[in-house]
C-alpha cells in the first residue's frame, strides 16, 4: 500500500484534506495531508519545506505545492524522499487516484502531477485498440471501421497560387495534423496538372491523397501511379462511369446524391441509396466508404442527417463512414473551435471515423489543427468511456474550466486605494517627443515601425517581450506612459499572432459577443430586446 504526503498551507488545507479523502478512498492508499505555518502554499519558503521533507522518510511520495518558484527535487535527493510537485489547484490532485499504483513510477520520474502523465497512457492505449481493430488501408492509414480513433481528412482548393500554392497550402495543413489530404483542383486543371498535383502533395507531405474532381479518369491515373488512393463523389450521377474507370483496389466515398444531386427526403432513403451503392463498389472491386452526408444548419433537416449516421453505421457493415463538418461550421457565426468539438463528439457517436475538414473562410482558420484536437479528445472520450473532460486535451480558448489562484506577494492593506480611471481622465495621454510608434501583424511576425528624430526603424520579433525591449534598449521612447503604452500594445499583437487573427493598433483584441448590445428575442415577452452586460454598467 502506497503512502503518500500532501504538503500544503493554511489557507488550502481544507481542499486539499478533502481531495486526500476522495484519494484514499479510491486507491486504498494512506494519503496524509503536512501543513506548513504559512497562509499561501506557493509562498512556503525553502528552508522550512527542507525540514517539512525531512520529516517524511517514510513516505513513497511527498507531492509539495505547484506554484513553489525553486527548484524541489534537490530537497528531496539530499534526503532520500521522492517529492514531486503538484498542481496549482487542489482538485489536481485528484489525478493520483486514476494514476494508481502503476502511475507512480511515472510520477516520480515525471516531477510533476499533471493530465499529460494520464494523457500518455490513454494515447498507448489508443494506439494498441487502434492496431487490432478492424479497418480500411488507405495508402498506409489504417481509417477505421468504427471510431475511436478518428482520422481527420483536410481539403485543399486550388483557387490561388496555381499548383505550388495548391502544395504549400498541403504542406500547412499537414502541419497541422490532417492525416489525409483531400485535393479540389480547379476545373480548368487539365488531367496532367491534377495528377502532378497528386504526386508532388504525396511526395511533400508523406500522407494519403484524396481526389475530389470531375474528371474521373484523372483520379484514376492518379490512384494507377500511386499518387491517390481515393476518389471523393461517387452517387447516382456518376455510379457507372467511376465503376469503369477507377482501377481495382481504389477506395471511393459513396454519397447518397441522386441524380439531379438532391438528397433523399427520409434518413432510411438516404442509407438505402448507400447500401447500393456501396455493392456496386464491391461488386467492381472497389473498397467503399460512405457518406450519409451533414446538412447545412437551417433547412430543417440536421437531425435528419444525424440519424442517416446512427443508422448507416449499424447497416453498413464493414464500411468506414465520413462526415464533412465544414457543411455545419463554415454556415454559423459562432467560433468553429466549439462547433468542431461538439460536431466531433456527436457524429463519432454516432459511427463517423473520418472528419472531413476545410478552411474556407477567415473565421475558420486553424480549423484543422481544432479538428484534429477533438478527434484526440472524442476518441480518447469512446476510448475510456468518460465524458470529454479532464483528459489532458482540450479546445478551452477564451474561456478556462476554474479559476486561477491569485497572484502572491500583495499587501494586505494598501495604504491607498485610489480609482485608476478617474485619475487617468486628468492626464490625457501625451506624444513622446522621441516619436511615435506604429505596430501591426505581418504574417506572424510583430512588425513595430518606429517614426521619430531617430529616423525610421523597423523593430520586428515573434514575442511582444522582445520588441518592447529592443525599443527601450535603443531609447525610442522617453515617455514612461509610451513604454507602457507599448508594452499594452505589444502585447495585444502577439496574443492576436497567437490566435491566428487580426490586429489593429488602439482597438481592442477581443470583444465578447455578449459585451456588443446585441438584439436578441425574448421568448417570455414575444418580442426582441437589447442584451445588457456588465460591461454597460461599467460604462
Amino acid at each position: 500500500m502506497a503512502r503518500i504526503a500532501l504538503v500544503t498551507a493554511r489557507r488550502a488545507r481544507g481542499q486539499v484534506e478533502e481531495a486526500a479523502r476522495h484519494i484514499a478512498e479510491a486507491t486504498g492508499w494512506e494519503v496524509k495531508v503536512f501543513e506548513a505555518p504559512v497562509e499561501i502554499a506557493a509562498l512556503i519558503p525553502k528552508n522550512l519545506l527542507e525540514d517539512i521533507i525531512r520529516s517524511l522518510k517514510d513516505y513513497d511520495l511527498v507531492i509539495v505545492p505547484g506554484g513553489l518558484g525553486y527548484p524541489v527535487e534537490e530537497l528531496g535527493r539530499r534526503h532520500g524522499v521522492a517529492v514531486v510537485r503538484g498542481p496549482r489547484d487542489a482538485a489536481g490532485l485528484m489525478l493520483l487516484a486514476e494514476l494508481g499504483e502503476e502511475g507512480l513510477q511515472r510520477l516520480r520520474e515525471a516531477g510533476e502531477l499533471s493530465p499529460s502523465l494520464l494523457l500518455d497512457r490513454w494515447l498507448t492505449e489508443l494506439r494498441e485498440h487502434h492496431a487490432r481493430s478492424p479497418g480500411l488501408d488507405l495508402c498506409g492509414l489504417r481509417v477505421p471501421l468504427r471510431p475511436p480513433p478518428l482520422v481527420v481528412a483536410a481539403e485543399v482548393y486550388g483557387r490561388e497560387g496555381g499548383l505550388e500554392g495548391l502544395v504549400a497550402e498541403a504542406e500547412r495543413l499537414a502541419s497541422h495534423g490532417a492525416d489525409m489530404i483531400v485535393l479540389g483542383p480547379p476545373s480548368g486543371w487539365g488531367a496532367e496538372e491534377i495528377v502532378e498535383a497528386a504526386r508532388l502533395v504525396r511526395r511533400k507531405t508523406g500522407l494519403p491523397v484524396a481526389l475530389d474532381t470531375a474528371d474521373v479518369e484523372a483520379a484514376a491515373e492518379a490512384i494507377r501511379e500511386g499518387y491517390a488512393c481515393l476518389y471523393m463523389s461517387m452517387g447516382l450521377w456518376n455510379r457507372e462511369h467511376v465503376l469503369e474507370s477507377l482501377p481495382g483496389g481504389a477506395a471511393v466515398v459513396a454519397l447518397p446524391l441522386l441524380s439531379d444531386f438532391s438528397l433523399p427526403p427520409s434518413f432510411l432513403e438516404r442509407v438505402e441509396t448507400l447500401q447500393r451503392l456501396v455493392a456496386k463498389a464491391r461488386e467492381a472491386g472497389l473498397r467503399p466508404i460512405a457518406d450519409p452526408v451533414l446538412d447545412a444548419p437551417g433547412q430543417g433537416s440536421l437531425g435528419l442527417s444525424i440519424a442517416s449516421y446512427y443508422v448507416a453505421s449499424r447497416e453498413l457493415e464493414g464500411v468506414p463512414l465520413m462526415a464533412g463538418i465544414a457543411n455545419f461550421y463554415e454556415l454559423m457565426d459562432a467560433d468553429s473551435h466549439g462547433q468542431i468539438a461538439a460536431l466531433t463528439q456527436i457524429l463519432a457517436e454516432s459511427g463517423a471515423s473520418i472528419l472531413l475538414v476545410t478552411e474556407a473562410s477567415p473565421k475558420t482558420r486553424m480549423a484543422v489543427a481544432e479538428a484534429k484536437i477533438a478527434a484526440t479528445m472524442v476518441s480518447l472520450s469512446l476510448l475510456k468511456r468518460r465524458q470529454p473532460k479532464d483528459l489532458g486535451i482540450d479546445l478551452l480558448y477564451a474561456k478556462e474550466k476554474r479559476p486561477a489562484e491569485p497572484g502572491t506577494g500583495v499587501p494586505r492593506k494598501p495604504r491607498h486605494v485610489l480609482d485608476a480611471r478617474t485619475l487617468s481622465a486628468w492626464h490625457g495621454f501625451r506624444l513622446d517627443r522621441a516619436g511615435s510608434h506604429r505596430i501591426r501583424l505581418e504574417g506572424n511576425t510583430i512588425a513595430d515601425y518606429y517614426i521619430g528624430r531617430r529616423g525610421t526603424i523597423l523593430l520586428r520579433g515573434r514575442d511582444g517581450r522582445s520588441v518592447y525591449r529592443a525599443a527601450a534598449y535603443l531609447g525610442l521612447a522617453e515617455e514612461p506612459s509610451h513604454y507602457a503604452y507599448l508594452g499594452y500594445e505589444l502585447c495585444k499583437a502577439e496574443h492576436a499572432a497567437k490566435m491566428a487573427r487580426s490586429y489593429r493598433q488602439d482597438e481592442p483584441l477581443l470583444t465578447p459577443p455578449w459585451h456588443r448590445r446585441q438584439t436578441v428575442y425574448d421568448p417570455l415577452r414575444m418580442t426582441t430586446t437589447r442584451l445588457k452586460t456588465g460591461q454597460d454598467e461599467d460604462a
